[in-house]
């Protein structure tokens, strides 16, 4: 067992500095299961980035952007930033190297350096989805910490939570559902093909994390500058925004909390170059979450780590953001 893997066992302890948040309810708590962990991950010491060699377009697609209206106190100085609003961000298709590239250490057997081509232009949030966006969809919170304000992540989500947030976001927005989703299951219906909301697939994601570049982490060499992380988080996630942007204006793609993205898991990548790679094993096989979570050390904030956890699985290290298949 690698320390990564140590740390996602980690229950989470409240933050010494934050007053308790009444805004918002925490009444479904009791309607997702009982971990205390972080995903689980069978690829402790995988890590991975990549260099890509197309010109990332950073326009913003604002006709989706919700307002935050709340400021909250950052372990990064003693004023209240200004909220970030949540947009999404345009990037090209392109063709990229991912997984164990130069810039990642001590990488595991399952992020075996590979080319992937991207053959479709999306939109993906420059944002995690908050308790604020959740609150709108559900009328309720799941977050296990709710002393942390309206504009930090929600978490202890599923993934099927977050397949049916983005139907009910497309729906909002008369685009196709890209689910369909029972009350219990959510099958994805092709992520490329359809032009609704959705989790990115994990190719998608990690071409918006590496922006480009081939930086240890999301935006930077210096986690501090991108991450919130073990060291520096305060044992709690943040509000979104109040770091760092990687080039491609995308924030808290390291850190803050882990982020599903659409792919089952199945092992190692492996060396065959793809084009865009998407795998669907079925709602009963673990799915692939990215992006590392405050309560983690530094080697699993790197852009290529890859975790999984059971769809059905909500934790108070687990989060997304949503993309679309550009028109």
């Amino acid at each position: 067992m690698t320390v990564a893997l140590l740390l996602l066992a980690c229950v989470a302890k409240p933050h010494p500095d934050r007053a308790a948040d009444d805004s918002l309810s925490t009444d479904s708590q009791d309607s997702h299961d009982s971990h205390d962990s972080a995903p689980d991950s069978h690829s402790g010491d995988s890590h991975s980035d990549s260099r890509v060699d197309t010109e990332t377009d950073t326009d913003s697609d604002s006709d989706s952007a919700h307002d935050s209206d709340s400021a909250h106190d950052s372990d990064t100085g003693d004023t209240d930033p200004a909220p970030v609003t949540l947009d999404f961000v345009l990037l090209p298709a392109q063709t990229f190297q991912m997984g164990c590239t130069a810039s990642q250490y001590d990488c595991g057997t399952d992020a075996t350096e590979h080319t992937v081509t991207l053959t479709h232009d999306f939109y993906i949030a420059n944002l995690e989805v908050t308790r604020r966006d959740w609150l709108e969809f559900a009328g309720e919170d799941p977050s296990y910490d709710t002393a942390c304000g309206p504009d930090c992540p929600v978490e202890y989500v599923s993934w099927q939570d977050a397949a049916e947030y983005a139907n009910w976001l497309s729906d909002a927005e008369g685009l196709d559902d890209c689910y369909t989703c029972d009350g219990t299951t959510c099958i994805p219906h092709g992520s490329y093909a359809c032009t609704g909301y959705r989790l990115p697939t994990e190719a998608e994601w990690e071409a918006a994390a590496r922006c480009g570049t081939d930086y240890t982490y999301a935006g930077s060499d210096i986690i501090e500058d991108v991450a919130w992380y073990h060291s520096n988080s305060g044992w709690g996630k943040e509000p979104g925004g109040q770091l760092a942007p990687n080039d491609c204006g995308l924030y808290d793609m390291s850190g803050n909390v882990f982020e599903w993205v659409q792919d089952t898991y199945d092992g190692d990548y492996g060396a065959e170059a793809r084009t865009d790679p998407e795998l669907d094993l079925g709602p009963a096989n673990d799915r692939i979450a990215r992006g590392g979570a405050w309560d983690q050390l530094a080697p699993s904030e790197e852009v290529g780590f890859r975790t999984q956890s059971w769809p059905y699985y909500g934790s108070y290290t687990l989060g997304f953001r949503l993309a679309r298949t550009a028109p």
